[in-house]
C-alpha cells in the first residue's frame, strides 16, 4: 500500500473551508480526496442520494424475484415502494401520496 508523504498547506477563509467540506461530503469524499481529485483534473461527481440507492437495491431484488415467480401483489407493493423512494430522492422529504404521475422534469 502506498502512503502519501507530501503535504500541501493552503490558507482559506472559514466560509471556503465549509464550502469545500460540504461539496466533498456530497461526493462521498473527505476534503483531501475531494481536493486531490479536483487538483488532478479528474471528474468529481456527487454521490447518489441514499433513497436512490435503496430504490436500486429494491429494484434489483425485485428483478431477481421475478426470475422465481413473485406474486403480483408482492410485485405491485415493491413497485409502489420503489416509486416512493424515487420521489423522496427527487423532492426531498415531501412525498406525493396520491399516486400521481407528474412529470419529474418540472419540480
Amino acid at each position: 500500500m502506498r502512503n502519501r508523504t507530501e503535504e500541501i498547506n493552503v490558507r482559506v477563509f472559514k466560509t471556503e473551508k465549509n464550502t469545500i467540506r460540504r461539496k466533498a461530503k456530497k461526493c462521498g469524499m473527505n476534503m483531501s480526496e475531494y481536493l486531490r481529485t479536483l487538483g488532478t483534473e479528474s471528474t468529481v461527481k456527487e454521490a447518489p442520494h441514499e433513497e436512490l440507492m435503496q430504490a436500486y437495491r429494491k429494484l434489483t431484488r425485485l428483478h431477481d424475484g421475478i426470475r422465481y415467480e413473485v406474486s403480483m401483489t408482492a410485485f405491485s407493493d415493491a413497485l409502489t415502494e420503489i416509486e416512493d423512494l424515487l420521489l423522496q430522492a427527487y423532492y426531498g422529504n415531501e412525498v406525493d401520496t396520491d399516486g400521481g404521475d407528474e412529470d419529474l422534469g418540472n419540480p
